[in-house]
């Protein structure tokens, strides 16, 4: 009997049930169903991060002992490995979603912002072609740039330095 119990009481993301309790806790805003959820998240996370890195390690497995009742049985151990890690809190991964979560502000339903809108005096939206003003055609006078002009300084030629022009000895 005790067996039935605590399979029952086993919670993942796996069991149907389990993840309808979940959905109806959060329905009724149940405080700690915000934080299953992120451990039920978690654990999603770091099960297909196990099952990414048996892919990647499978290329160096030998085809001899490669078995599908195998591949079953780790596909099974990574999902146990997965819940327990995130109910350790391994990574604190539902930590920063939990935070997160309680930090944004309730978002209003569908329901609630059209009844605001149909409520609202304010001009609804943004008009779909602004309308367009006419440009002046009044010539505005401008005040002309001032250009620099640059001119060149040449060296001054001192008298100790000589000038070789060619193959003179």
């Amino acid at each position: 009997m005790s067996d039935t119990t605590h399979i029952n009481s086993a919670k993942s993301y796996n069991d149907f049930t389990a993840l309808g309790e979940l959905r109806g806790k959060a329905q009724r805003s149940d405080a700690g169903a915000m934080r299953e959820s992120a451990e039920q998240f978690e654990a999603l996370f770091i099960q297909m991060m196990l099952k990414s890195m048996r892919e990647a390690s499978s290329a160096m497995k030998s085809d001899l002992l490669h078995n599908n009742a195998q591949e079953t049985f780790e596909g099974m151990y990574d999902k146990e490995i997965s819940m327990q890690m995130a109910k350790r809190n391994a990574l604190g991964f539902s930590d920063v979603v939990v935070k997160n979560l309680s930090q944004q502000k309730s978002v209003p339903s569908t329901s609630e912002l059209l009844q605001l809108r149909q409520t609202s005096t304010i001009q609804n939206g943004m008009p779909l072609n602004a309308p367009v003003l006419p440009m002046s055609l009044a010539n505005k006078a401008q005040a002309g740039m001032v250009l620099q002009k640059n001119t060149l300084k040449p060296l001054p030629l001192t008298p100790s330095l000589p000038l070789s022009l060619g193959n003179e000895p």
